[in-house]
């Protein structure tokens, strides 16, 4: 009677319709798939996840790079990424500012020996100021610097609007250097050669009426080639090419001011900065108001 009651308390073993005898699975369940591979199929769809997320942010930021491309350097510069050639290691004559360096120490940046100018951005399109311009050209001035205003220019505005802007917030007293207009992609889509040349060239001509000297041009290498080359190749041209190759103009001109980083240290200042250097025998004194 003893060993009937044990063999009653085993499991029995159960029994396939072929007759063969199957053992019970821990748990009393048969079929359960094994814990770790439960684990690799979470882990393989979790890095999936991840490599499909990256790969769209990748897309959308190069697709931000073209569609804005200054607003994409601002960007860049404002988290202190660059992949542009040229580094801040000397032959840099000048460099150029906006909000995006945030607070500048202009006293350190003044005792930076090649730095011989500085273009701080003032106003934008119509009604548009830098909302550090004041600061920045009252405290460069104080450091000793020789400074000078610049416009960003836009297609979408008229040139006399554009003109008004600038002429209210940049005072004569307060300029060392010809003002300058900065003409890109980014501000002129949707513009016709014929219309930017017109529109630019009737702001260039307010400008020398209301600082007796023509303003300089600052442009982006190709949209320059593209959409104000040969004509305005009279002008002093300020070229932003980020590459070991000098800028070329095309129907023979000669560009003046070469920015050929944005990715440049200057002590002072927290981030990159553009690096401005003169080029084709140009200097401080052709820029001088």
């Amino acid at each position: 009677m003893a060993k009937e009651r044990q063999s009653n308390k085993t499991s029995p073993k159960k029994t396939t319709a072929e007759g063969s005898v199957t053992p019970r699975s821990k748990g009393g369940k048969t079929g359960k798939k094994p814990q770790r591979t439960v684990r690799n199929r979470h882990a393989m769809w979790t890095l999936r996840r991840v490599l499909n997320t990256l790969l769209t942010v990748i897309f959308l930021l190069t697709l931000w790079s073209y569609v804005s491309p200054s607003t994409w350097r601002s960007f860049k510069s404002w988290i202190g990424i660059s992949t542009t050639a040229g580094t801040s290691s000397g032959g840099y004559d000048g460099i150029d500012v906006s909000k995006h360096q945030g607070k500048i120490d202009w006293e350190k940046v003044a005792k930076d020996p090649n730095i011989k100018f500085v273009y701080i951005k003032a106003t934008e399109g119509r009604t548009l100021v830098d909302k550090r311009y004041r600061t920045n050209i009252a405290s460069a001035r104080k450091a000793g610097m020789k400074v000078g205003s610049y416009h960003f220019f836009t297609s979408n505005r008229s040139a006399r609007d554009q003109f008004d802007n600038f002429r209210r917030n940049v005072h004569h007293d307060e300029q060392d250097l010809i003002p300058m207009v900065d003409v890109e992609e980014s501000g002129c889509r949707g513009a016709s050669r014929a219309q930017l040349q017109e529109s630019l060239g009737e702001f260039m001509q307010l400008v020398k009426k209301e600082y007796g000297k023509y303003p300089l041009l600052y442009s982006q290498y190709r949209f320059y080639n593209q959409l104000l080359a040969p004509e305005f190749n009279k002008y002093f041209i300020f070229i932003a090419r980020y590459s070991s190759a000098e800028p070329v103009l095309h129907g023979g001109g000669k560009h003046n001011i070469w920015q050929y980083s944005e990715r440049g240290k200057v002590d002072g200042i927290k981030g990159y900065v553009d690096l401005d250097r003169f080029v084709n025998g140009s200097s401080l004194r052709d820029i001088s108001l």
